[in-house]
């Protein structure tokens, strides 16, 4: 029989918990200015913080962990909020999938961690964190 070769786990922690939980309850005006602050970032940037990942994700076996957090964000991000009424909702969703790209960024940032310097993380975090230091949902 075979096993499931036990390792890390990037999902299912309480970081990650913790980030799906303050997604669900973004406004959409903090979905907005995180696309707005991912777009006003230097593509250059994105690359590298990316290729810095990608090396970790190599260096340390999780590459396919990577992947689910990825998966998982955009799953969250995708199906909206149950907070609002439901035509509210659908433009949520819609927002929060524009978003997509800084949403998995601060996602994987969570889930990595310290495997992260602090100029990628930065990167990664920064679109979060100025949509959402407002009502303390940031992680800094």
């Amino acid at each position: 029989m075979w096993r499931r070769r036990r390792g890390v786990n990037l999902v299912d922690t309480p970081e990650m918990d913790a980030f799906l939980e303050r997604l669900d309850h973004t406004t959409q005006a903090q979905v907005l200015a995180m696309t707005a602050a991912w777009k006003s970032t230097s593509p250059g940037k994105y690359e590298d913080a990316w290729t810095v990942i990608r090396a970790v994700g190599a260096r340390d076996g999780l590459t396919k962990e990577i992947d689910r957090v990825r998966n998982k964000a955009l799953e969250c991000a995708a199906r909206g909020t149950n907070s609002v009424a439901y035509t509210v909702m659908d433009l949520t969703r819609q927002l929060r999938i524009e978003a997509g790209g800084a949403i998995v960024g601060a996602a994987v940032a969570f889930a990595l961690g310290d495997r992260l310097d602090a100029a990628t993380r930065e990167v990664l975090l920064g679109p979060w964190n100025r949509a959402t230091e407002a009502q303390g949902l940031s992680d800094d």
